[in-house]
């Protein structure tokens, strides 16, 4: 897909894309991947989330991400200073899928998603061809979910296995992506 750099100052996003249609965390280091297709773990993954945030804290625009450290993405994400958030076409919604209920650290679910990796312009995480916006992110801040500070007592059902994520703050570095992304 032809995506072209939107400036930070001409960024439009709509949160509810989170929710409603998932977003592609891309991991690791896409520039090293001369390993043949059949080895396993690739040095980067990608993992689809529907939990993150978008804003400005810091004087900086940023994504806010969660990994739980039992993913091979967590893995990369302690290894690695940037990601990359991709947001696909609704007929990829399929590929979504499957990335984000399988492994990478045992398969290359990537390619068995159908999707094509590409080197992005600023960070090691990949970017992918299908994606219509691709987010560059440099990390800024990690923190781990505290079960002590939860308010609402029904977050807790989210974590029936007492696994809580990592948070992860992303400092927006680059953005390219179709018009309709663009103010």
């Amino acid at each position: 897909m032809e995506r072209h750099n939107i400036p930070l100052a001409r960024f439009k996003f709509d949160p509810m894309i989170i929710k409603n249609r998932w977003l592609l965390l891309g991991t690791g280091d896409f520039s090293q991947d001369s390993t043949p297709e059949e080895c396993q773990p690739k040095p980067y993954n990608g993992m689809t989330i529907s939990w993150a945030s978008v804003g400005q804290i810091w004087n900086k625009l940023f994504f806010q991400v969660v990994v739980r450290p039992s993913r091979y993405t967590y893995e990369l994400m302690e290894k690695h200073d940037g990601f990359t958030l991709s947001v696909f076409p609704q007929s990829q919604k399929p590929a979504l899928k499957l990335l984000g209920s399988q492994s990478g650290r045992n398969e290359d679910k990537i390619a068995t998603a159908g999707l094509h990796p590409v080197a992005s312009m600023h960070v090691l995480a990949p970017s992918f061809e299908e994606a219509e916006l691709v987010v560059e992110c440099e990390k800024i801040y990690w923190q781990d979910i505290d079960p002590g500070h939860f308010l609402d007592p029904d977050i807790e059902k989210q974590y029936a296995k007492g696994d809580y994520h990592r948070a992860y703050f992303g400092k927006i570095i680059a953005v390219h992506g179709i018009d309709s992304y663009r103010a």
